[in-house]
């Protein structure tokens, strides 16, 4: 074989009548690849006679010429260049064509085609051929990924990474799959050009990347491509999240959550979801909804609570509405106030005098009945005094019967109390002349709403809610307060007078009124 290529020069009989039709120079990246089309020209003798027609590519070394490619199988090409330098034409068909793939720095030089005719003489044809490789290129062509717009949680989901190059024939490439989806980095060598891995997309590998890269024949150039997975889930969390001046409180779902303001004080509640897409939010307070948001949104529900009040307590729901899945978080508000009394009565029945009072307050408030400045003990029963309370949350109710066969002086007072404060409901009953038999149907009951400082009175209004004789209601007016007053006369309830005070939680002030 050695003295073959040393006697190649000496066997170029003939070829001055045959020639390539070739590029001179052919420029190419180091690891990219060259197809190099050529053809044979000027037979002086047609080749198809011969039973035996071969190409042969050789590049010219410093000691000689070194095989780079042939169509004979029984000549072997120099280790270095195998499987990268192919004779993709057939000598027969006039055809010389050299393939190069994956370029190397070696591959420098000059390349000279010889014919063999099967009659042992080798033909040189001209012109050489001189291939340059420079360095390698900043920018190569990327994979492509086949991947639906939406993957759905939990839902199996197998993608494909194809590489359309033209300079890979049929030598496989090698494929790598990298991404937090995936259990493992993954790794494949399928034919020609293509790649597929599967696996199950969870909630949290939305937003995530998955890369395909591909290494080329050679090892030293690589391409990638990365997408970002876009991961349809249900809503996996529900949080409030509460601002009140310079205070935020983050509420976990789950918990027994409640949050406790004060009357007048206001709040700024944050509802916020996960799920993709976003989910449909809601604010609701018992069966009325508040507030709601759309889809389109970036899963957040802002609420403004400004100058709280007793009606602003309860459970407030976030509701956050998914095709895949909904949850919702609570949040009890408790707003506490001072006590309030609602719509307090006394009237006189046959058996005696019968009072009733409602007093609604948070903290749920005590109520406690005096008669004469002495305390009633609740549910309590004599000859003189009945006493039925009822609480229900913040409501405390009771009643009160007072035996009496005539009608005296009396005064009866409803008083409702909590940590935020006391509020008190005085009746006072007059005398309305020296006759009992008279007395009875033209008595009245003068009720005192007193709003009380710690030990002073603050304000004073006189209901009259019966027409009386001018003479009754000076008497009652004079008895009721030394302070300013204005008198109503007529009204649903018979009899009644009543003032309302409201104290301060000093306890050593229970009552906001004096005789």
């Amino acid at each position: 074989m050695l003295l073959l290529l040393l006697l190649l020069p000496l066997l170029w009989e003939g070829s001055l009548s045959q020639r390539l039709n070739i590029q001179r120079s052919v420029t190419v990246q180091e690891g990219m690849c060259a197809h190099i089309l050529c053809t044979i020209e000027d037979y002086s003798t047609s080749p198809y006679g011969y039973s035996r027609v071969h190409g042969y590519w050789f590049k010219k070394e410093y000691y000689g010429y070194r095989l780079v490619a042939t169509s004979d199988p029984y000549w072997t090409v120099m280790e270095q260049v195998q499987g990268r330098f192919h004779l993709l034409g057939n000598p027969r068909m006039n055809n010389c064509s050299l393939s190069i793939t994956d370029a190397q720095s070696s591959d420098k030089g000059t390349y000279y085609f010889y014919l063999s005719k099967g009659d042992g003489l080798y033909s040189y044809l001209q012109p050489e051929l001189y291939v340059n490789v420079t360095g390698s290129p900043n920018v190569i062509q990327k994979p492509d990924i086949a991947i639906p717009e939406v993957l759905e949680s939990r839902i199996p989901v197998t993608l494909n990474c194809t590489f359309s190059w033209a300079c890979g024939g049929n030598r496989p490439f090698k494929f790598s799959w990298m991404g937090a989806a995936l259990s493992s980095k993954s790794q494949s060598s399928e034919p020609p050009h293509s790649s597929r891995v599967s696996f199950i997309p969870r909630h949290q590998h939305h937003g995530t990347n998955l890369t395909c890269q591909v290494t080329l024949p050679g090892g030293r150039l690589s391409s990638e491509r990365t997408v970002q997975l876009n991961v349809s889930y249900a809503v996996q969390n529900v949080t409030i999240t509460m601002a009140q001046g310079n205070r935020t409180t983050v509420f976990v779902p789950g918990n027994s959550s409640a949050l406790v303001v004060q009357e007048g004080q206001s709040l700024h509640m944050l509802c916020a979801a996960n799920s993709n897409p976003p989910a449909t939010l809601s604010w609701i307070l018992g069966n009325q909804t508040l507030a709601s948001s759309q889809p389109s949104e970036d899963g957040v529900l802002h609420l403004d609570l400004p100058h709280l009040g007793p009606a602003d307590g309860g459970n407030y729901t976030c509701l956050a509405q998914h095709p895949l899945g909904s949850k919702q978080a609570f949040l009890r508000v408790s707003v506490q106030y001072s006590p309030r009394i609602i719509n307090p009565s006394c009237f006189w029945l046959k058996e005696g005098l019968f009072c009733t009072c409602s007093v609604q307050a948070e903290p749920a408030p005590s109520l406690l009945w005096w008669v004469e400045g002495k305390p009633v003990e609740d549910n309590s029963s004599s000859d003189t005094f009945q006493v039925t309370s009822t609480m229900s949350e913040s409501w405390a109710n009771s009643s009160l019967r007072v035996k009496v066969d005539r009608v005296p002086n009396i005064t009866v007072s409803c008083e409702g109390k909590n940590p935020q404060g006391t509020h008190t409901m005085l009746f006072q009953l007059l005398p309305d002349g020296p006759t009992p038999s008279h007395v009875f149907p033209q008595g009245m009951i003068l009720g005192v709403l007193c709003g009380a400082g710690a030990t002073s009175l603050l304000a004073l209004s006189l209901i009259l809610v019966k027409k009386l004789r001018k003479k009754s209601v000076e008497a009652a007016a004079a008895e009721a307060s030394r302070g300013s007053q204005e008198t109503i006369q007529g009204g649903p309830v018979p009899q009644s007078h009543f003032t309302s005070c409201r104290q301060s939680p000093n306890p050593s002030s229970s009552r906001g009124w004096t005789r």
